[in-house]
């Protein structure tokens, strides 16, 4: 299932290939594996699956994240590896009651807010446990290198970027890092998690964001438009994810771009939205003034996409969107 140009020719490692042997040509790669087995030891068959099912392209995507997930870390690189187990564990938890129940535990902002994110120690374990998702889940990874890949050949040189909730900031590190941008804005609800971003982006080298506490459903028609809008998992976290993109619509150009990335089928600690399908997923731009140009979509573990969506595996979907009728 995809828009875009037919995928290059798989060439990486065997499935068969051990963890050792997967990782040895990505140092960073190397580092993070081996600290999440001193902590998670069963991990190990998880972690070589999941990486031996990416290929070259993605694997290349997958260091660069590697790199700037170690610069972050620090000296916490082996207490982030316990994090994530911790968080796994957790959205174990979720995914039993997804399976039992046919839906996601919470439902409203309130229950998220007093479960999650008013809960200081779980939001520090959780955001750990995150940031090295991204290095390890096939899904997260390959998103990553979807961006990466595919937004330069939509993307005008010298194009103005909004990404609205940047997190640790990943997302903006790799389009500042490649995309030619002339000017890069992130805008998050909450001061604190703006201020982290902004600690990561300068641990990681990058200064030439500007980084403020907006809500994109408060912004003004007429505000400044942007060429590139990006929201990477954060549609899920709301619960009424049309309204923001209807929101959004305003603030791209004319002949601009949204990214945006939801997962299906994906039970989390915080996750309130539900989209069963593709199609459902593909509804959130076409119901909200976007034609969808380039889109993917990539199953946890690299589980072949139709088994995915028959046993309600999570799959995250990628999309490339323009304004209609503009």
């Amino acid at each position: 299932m995809t828009a875009t140009s037919p995928a290059a020719p798989f060439s990486g490692p065997s499935s068969a290939a051990s963890l050792a042997d997967i990782v040895a040509p990505y140092p960073a790669v190397a580092r993070i594996a081996e600290a999440v087995l001193k902590a998670w030891p069963a991990h190990e068959k998880y972690m070589a699956r999941s990486l031996a099912g990416r290929g070259a392209a993605a694997l290349e995507t997958t260091a660069l994240l590697a790199d700037a997930a170690v610069i972050l870390a620090g000296d916490r690189l082996d207490e982030i590896a316990r994090h994530y187990r911790w968080t796994c564990d957790r959205l174990r938890e979720e995914e039993i009651h997804f399976h039992r129940t046919g839906g996601y535990r919470l439902s409203t902002f309130a229950e998220a807010d007093a479960e999650v994110y008013s809960n200081a120690d779980y939001m520090a374990k959780y955001v750990d446990g995150l940031l090295f998702s991204q290095v390890l889940w096939s899904n997260h990874a390959r998103s990553c290198d979807f961006y990466f890949r595919e937004t330069p050949r939509h993307l005008r040189a010298g194009g103005r970027l909004l990404e609205v909730g940047p997190g640790h900031g990943l997302m903006l590190y790799l389009a500042l890092r490649d995309f030619g941008l002339t000017q890069a804005t992130a805008w998050d609800l909450s001061a604190v998690s703006i201020d982290q971003t902004r600690h990561a982006l300068s641990l990681l080298g990058v200064r030439d964001a500007t980084l403020g506490v907006r809500d994109i459903l408060e912004i003004e028609p007429g505000h400044e438009t942007y060429d590139l809008v990006v929201l990477s998992e954060i549609l899920e976290h709301l619960e009424d994810p049309k309204a923001a993109l209807r929101a959004v619509r305003g603030l791209v150009a004319a002949d601009g771009l949204v990214f945006v990335n939801v997962p299906i089928n994906s039970p989390s600690p915080d996750h309130l939205y539900l989209m069963e399908s593709l199609d459902d997923a593909r509804a959130l731009l076409r119901d909200t003034g976007f034609e969808i140009v380039a889109e993917d979509a990539f199953a946890t573990q690299n589980h072949p996409l139709d088994r995915a969506l028959r046993n309600r595996i999570s799959v995250s979907v990628c999309m490339l969107g323009r304004p209609a009728g503009r």
